[in-house]
């Protein structure tokens, strides 16, 4: 089929920089936060390389990647599409943290 490509679901965690430009978690008001789903999408930029490694949305959220796994081609409207990946990566530590909230 024409226009067919390769679709992953990215579980991801919101990310912000603190005062020192070191990224943390993005939690909400009682300290608490929330893993979400995105897709690629056929107009997402740039290449996903590993685990931790910072996407946009697309109301340009910066979004650490948590876990990934394919998605049926004809399942991807199940998901939101991200706008692009980033060179960036956050520390382990903040990608185990997160990890936590996913086998909960």
């Amino acid at each position: 089929m024409k226009g067919k490509y390769k679709v992953n679901r990215y579980v991801g965690v919101p990310v912000e920089t603190d005062n020192s430009g070191n990224y943390q978690i993005k939690r909400d008001g009682d300290g608490g936060f929330k893993l979400h789903d995105w897709r690629t999408g056929k107009h997402t930029n740039g290449k996903f390389k590993q685990v931790g490694q910072i996407f946009l949305t697309e109301n340009n959220l910066k979004v650490a990647v948590v876990a990934y796994e394919p998605v049926a081609f004809n399942h991807r409207h199940a998901y939101t599409p991200l706008q692009r990946f980033t060179s960036e990566t956050v520390p382990t530590a903040l990608i185990e943290t997160a990890k936590k909230a996913l086998n909960s």
